[in-house]
């Protein structure tokens, strides 16, 4: 199952303002940090997130960076989510457009391909409003 230890993902981060400022309240909040480095984005999301019995991809990846930042929850309750989501905003963290929940269906997933699914998400999400 999904049961597995609060964990989020950073990916992308390059501010290093925004890095500390996240960190900070993570570890506030008693919940696990990974910082994915690039050569790691052919991993699936859910062994990156630290799930068991997912098997480490051998390849690295060498394609472009991202765009943007990306911050991925893992085993993390909506209020959890609630109180990261507010304490960024107390604390003037600079916004991360691009973020998801680990799901069983996106667990198998690479970095690319979460990144391509939020960014569709996000666009479409802007055309309408």
């Amino acid at each position: 199952g999904m049961i597995m230890r609060e964990t989020v993902l950073l990916i992308n981060f390059q501010d290093e303002k925004q890095l500390r400022d996240l960190k900070m309240i993570l570890f506030t909040l008693k919940i696990r940090m990974k910082k994915v480095e690039k050569k790691e984005y052919l991993q699936q999301i859910g062994f990156l997130a630290g799930m068991k019995n997912m098997e480490a991809a051998p390849e690295c990846y060498e394609g472009e960076e991202l765009e943007k930042e990306m911050m991925v929850f893992a085993g993390i309750s909506n209020q959890r989510l609630d109180q990261i989501l507010s304490m960024m905003r107390k604390n003037g963290v600079k916004r991360v457009d691009y973020k998801a929940i680990l799901t069983e269906t996106n667990k198998t997933w690479t970095v690319p391909r979460l990144y391509e699914e939020i960014s569709k998400e996000h666009a479409q999400m802007h055309r309408q409003s």
